[in-house]
């Protein structure tokens, strides 16, 4: 065999594990009902996304009236890419894993690196502006070259995007380099929307005018930086190999932290707590949300403070989310997490309603403790919408922390810790995500008391959500201690779901 067959045949049988990679997937093991479910999501959120292109036009007038769409949508160009690779640094990974095994075998390490680089393109975060893009072009570009090169240009920065992102997770220090990215977008952020806006904008605009016009040299800069980029990628791909093996990689160490052993000594409740605090922080799946959740207490305001104004219930779906801090979405896993130590609970004379007690004032102080910080840049930022986050965190650590406790105990499953945190659906099921559905529409009831109120609409929202929250605060240990009645009935039962691994 000549040693370019020998290549080719090691190209072909890279793929092949690449595609029983795929097949053999967690999702393709998960029961009809839940590929039901996610793949409906998934529709909605394409569909959305339709929509939204076809509305565009009509919302851009309304925040540049003395623009038209076009020209308007590309002085949005910048910011919505530096959004893009944001939310690339957070949640675009590298086929890593697929890939060690291969480091002690007689394959060339560059063929390797090639297949990682080939690999990384195929990922959702190439594909998801298309549906909004795409409808918003067909409207309002011309048929032919300007459509084409309105395409060929979106497509190019997207790659472009993806490029740099790989670029940063490739090196050898991947958090080091995503720190200084992430800051330098947070001072380009920062300035550009307090001292450049205009300028951001024009620039932006000038941007997108280049792309229709097919300025050749914006096209071949653009296909400058992405080759050179992937060359650096590459580059940095083979000195970092073998550092993702296992071997040698520092562990997280046995002795408690400084946290941990303030944790620990907080009367009854501190053993737990310390338990609940490494939970979050030494396992993949948890501690990949829970590092991320400071960053939306920034965000959220200069959001408010860059849209044009609004009223409140456009805001009241976000605020639930938000106001329950990093708890909203990891107590819908609630006893699902327990999986490294809810035997020993359980096996010994341990009194379950402390246990549940203290997992509640746990995430509501998580959740107060993002909640102020919050509050004071809502002061400067929109100060319409002070009241009613106070009193949506009053609502969501009320009832709805309530309702994730109540139906986690028949959700629970087990759940690996040291598995991805995006697009992972372990754990995932139908009646988790009516679960969600229930409590992301359980406002709207609330929402339409207000407007029944007669008062303003923010103190409105606040009396409703804040009397509602306060009314399931006071009573929390009668609810808890239904819950826990309910867990010690499920116990056992609960115990042989978490030993199925």
């Amino acid at each position: 065999m000549s040693l370019s067959q020998h290549r080719l045949y090691i190209i072909k049988a890279l793929l092949s594990h690449t595609w029983l990679s795929f097949r053999r997937a967690h999702f393709f093991s998960k029961g009809l009902a839940i590929k039901v479910v996610m793949l409906f999501a998934g529709a909605i959120l394409i569909w959305s996304l339709y929509l939204g292109g076809l509305l565009m036009p009509a919302l851009l007038a309304e925040v540049f009236p003395d623009k038209q769409a076009l020209p308007a949508f590309f002085s949005l160009l910048i910011p919505i890419l530096l959004a893009d690779l944001l939310l690339r640094l957070f949640m675009q990974k590298l086929p890593r894993q697929d890939v060690r095994s291969y480091l002690t075998l007689p394959v060339s390490r560059s063929l390797v690196a090639d297949l990682i680089l080939l690999r990384s393109f195929p990922c959702i975060y190439n594909f998801y502006l298309l549906p909004l893009v795409l409808p918003f072009y067909l409207n309002v570009c011309e048929p032919g070259a300007q459509l084409w090169l309105a395409f060929a240009g979106t497509l190019m920065l997207i790659v472009i995007n993806h490029s740099i992102t790989i670029w940063i997770k490739s090196q050898s220090s991947p958090a080091l380099a995503r720190s200084v990215a992430l800051v330098l977008i947070g001072v380009i952020a920062f300035a550009g929307a307090s001292f450049y806006r205009a300028e951001i904008l024009e620039l932006s605009a000038r941007l997108g005018t280049e792309l229709i016009s097919g300025n050749p040299y914006v096209f071949l800069a653009g296909s400058a930086v992405f080759a050179t980029l992937l060359m650096l990628s590459k580059k940095a791909l083979l000195v970092s190999f073998y550092q993702w093996t296992d071997a040698g990689q520092r562990k997280g160490s046995a002795e408690s932290s400084r946290v941990e052993k303030w944790l620990a000594a907080v009367p009854v409740w501190g053993l737990y707590w310390e338990l609940e605090w490494r939970l979050l922080i030494r396992n993949k799946r948890s501690s990949a949300g829970f590092r991320q959740w400071p960053l939306v207490i920034p965000a959220f305001p200069l959001l408010l403070y860059l849209l044009p104004p609004q009223g409140i219930t456009e805001y009241v779906y976000v605020m639930i989310m938000i106001a329950g801090g990093y708890g909203f979405f990891h107590l819908q896993y609630v006893f699902s997490w327990e999986s490294r130590f809810f035997d020993m609970l359980a096996a010994k004379n341990a009194d379950i309603r402390i246990f549940i007690q203290s997992k509640y004032y746990f995430y509501c102080l998580l959740a107060l403790l993002k909640l102020i910080p919050m509050l004071i840049l809502l002061y400067f930022a929109a100060p319409r919408l002070l009241l009613p986050m106070a009193g949506m965190f009053l609502y969501v650590t009320g009832p709805v922390f309530a309702f994730l406790f109540y139906t986690g105990v028949g959700n629970s499953t087990r759940i690996d810790p040291d598995k991805k945190q995006v697009f992972n659906v372990e754990g995932s099921s139908g009646n988790l995500f009516i679960t969600i559905i229930a409590v992301m529409f359980s406002i709207t009831p609330l929402v339409i008391l207000a407007y029944l109120l007669p008062m303003q609409m923010e103190y409105a929202i606040f009396a409703v959500t804040a009397t509602t929250g306060i009314a399931f605060l006071l009573t929390h240990r009668k609810w808890i201690r239904a819950v826990s009645g309910k867990m010690e009935k499920r116990k056992y039962h609960n115990l042989s779901k978490y030993r199925e691994k």
